[in-house]
Formats: C-alpha cells, structure tokens, sequence
C-alpha cells in the first residue's frame, strides 16, 4: 500500500513539475516568426483614463485577433514623467482576445505614457509557425492644481498647453540627463546613432524605420519587443529596491548595422545589442 503511494505521490509531483516548467516557460518567453500573411488584429489598443473616483486611474490594454492563436500576449509599460510606473503583461493559449485593467492612485501633476505589444503565435502544422503583431500606446495629462483635477489627452485650451509644456519639459529633463549618463558612463557615441525613446516605437506601426521596408520594420520591431522582454520586462518583477529607472532608450545605427537599447535596471548598467538584417 505504502509503495503505490509514493509512486502515486511521485507521478503527482512530476506532472506538477511540467506544469509549473511549461508555464513559466510561456510566461517569460515571446518569440519573432515570420509574420503571418492571413491572421491579424482586429483591435488592439491601450488606454489611461480617470476612474469615477476622483484621483484615480484606469490603464487598461485589449486586443482580438481575427483567428484563434496558439499563444496570444500581451503586454504593456507605463511612464510617469519618464519614469517607471508599472507593467501590464498576460498570456493565453487558444484564445483570439485579452483584456488586462489595473487601477492606480495619482496624486501628483504628472505626463504618463504606455506603450504596448501585442503579439500573437499561429500555428498552422508541425512545420511552420507564424506571428502577428501590433503595437499600440496612450498618454494623458493628469493635473491636479490644488484645488480641482484635470485630465486630458490632447491639450486644447491655454491652461492645458501651460500645464502640458511645464509637464513634457520636466520629462524632456529627467531622460535627457538620464539618458546622457547611461550613453557616457557605457562609452557609447551618441552622433553614430538614430535616438528613438521606446515610448515613441509605436510610431513606427504607420511608418517604416530609417533605410528600411515595412517589412525589415515590422521583422526589426518583432525581435527587438522579443528582446525586450527577455531582458528587460521580466526582470521588472525582480526590481526590489526603490531605486527608480527610465525609459529605455532605442539607437539605431546609423549605417543600419545593428541597434542598441540602453536603460538602467536594478542599479545595473544595461545595453542590448540588435543586429539587422
């Protein structure tokens, strides 16, 4: 009796081994294929807006896709300032749509911006295996004056452009002086490059990269979202200390040879390399 028990104990523990394997294999693995000629998104968008309750907000990332995938992901990054405020990521097997939400407090005046991926594995046989891709982003403008809260995406009136120009130049500040240290102290030659904040890349949805078809671009942007989240989005959850980071910075060479992206994380210096097809 005891014998069929520990075998049964054992075969328990082996299936829970593979299944905790399997699944943080999924979870901390986003992989470029070719992208897919038939499937795509239907919607995929991101979203900060204010809650019913005053001075909260609402980020929010959905996403469907035409066909049912294999692996469907997405994730998303939020910026306070230039700074770093959370991160958004979910995974499903055979599934066409996700939808992620999380509610924050915010207290303080401040610019954010997210920017998302969303990403999609299709598996038509054994053989071949293809992706589908979009990004897509959100800002807001979040003010609160003392007496009276005030969001907006776009500024419109003089009091939202005053606000907006103090907001985007203490931004423009904080990374600029960031980024400048991490270029100098990694011995990187800022005039070899193309600068493009990561918070910026989804302009590139809508238009090719420097020297590039669209798509080179759409191949480029998959493995470098590939990369990142390998080395850089995964790792968020290991950041223990309070020490804050800022957003990544993205360099294309100039000759197209290869891009660099360059952030801090948990005090370490960080510079991925890219080569381009």
């Amino acid at each position: 009796m005891q014998k069929y028990f520990v075998i049964s104990l054992l075969i328990i523990s082996f299936i829970l081994l593979v299944y905790i394997v399997k699944g943080k294999f999924v979870t901390t693995t986003m992989q470029y294929f070719p992208i897919d000629e038939q499937a795509f998104f239907e919607q995929a968008n991101t979203s900060i807006s204010p809650s019913e309750n005053e001075g909260t907000l609402i980020w929010s990332v959905e996403s469907t896709s035409n066909e049912e995938a294999y692996l469907r992901q997405d994730v998303s990054l939020l910026y306070e300032n230039g700074k770093f405020k959370g991160v958004l990521s979910k995974w499903r097997e055979q599934v066409t749509h996700l939808e992620s939400k999380k509610d924050f407090p915010q207290k303080n005046s401040s610019f954010l911006q997210a920017i998302s991926f969303h990403h999609g594995e299709i598996h038509h046989n054994e053989d071949k295996i293809n992706s589908i891709q979009q990004m897509s982003t959100n800002e807001l403008y979040y003010i609160h004056d003392g007496e009276k809260v005030h969001t907006y995406h776009t500024p419109e009136t003089e009091y939202e452009k005053k606000w907006a120009k103090k907001l985007n130049e203490i931004t423009k500040q904080q990374l600029l002086y960031n980024w400048n240290k991490l270029m100098n102290d990694l011995h990187i030659d800022q005039q070899a490059y193309t600068l493009i904040p990561l918070t910026e890349l989804a302009e590139y949805e809508k238009k090719n990269l420097p020297g590039r078809s669209e798509e080179e671009t759409k191949q480029i942007i998959g493995q470098l979202w590939e990369g990142l989240y390998k080395n850089y989005i995964v790792l968020l959850a290991d950041d223990s200390n309070d020490t804050p980071h800022y957003v990544p910075l993205i360099m294309i060479a100039k000759d197209n040879s290869h891009l660099l992206v360059i952030f801090e994380l948990n005090n370490k210096k960080q510079k991925l390399i890219q080569q381009l097809p």
